[in-house]
């Protein structure tokens, strides 16, 4: 019985880990970063600025650092 509890607590959090990974690969996942020279700001859907030409709505707008 022991055996049976620990099996379907591995398979559960196998399942688990699997379904936390991303399934996008290579540059489809790339999102911009903020470097030293620009800063991402990342918008949550209700602070996003007006839709775009597409009526996609930007949920990031890049800042140039001023040195």
């Amino acid at each position: 019985m022991k055996h049976r509890l620990l099996y379907a607590s591995l398979i559960g959090a196998a399942l688990l880990v699997v379904g936390c990974t991303p399934t996008c690969k290579g540059d489809s996942c790339s999102r911009p970063q903020s470097t030293e020279d620009k800063l991402v700001i990342w918008w949550p859907p209700q602070m996003r600025v007006e839709p775009g030409p597409a009526g996609e709505r930007a949920d990031y707008q890049t800042v140039s650092l001023e040195r």
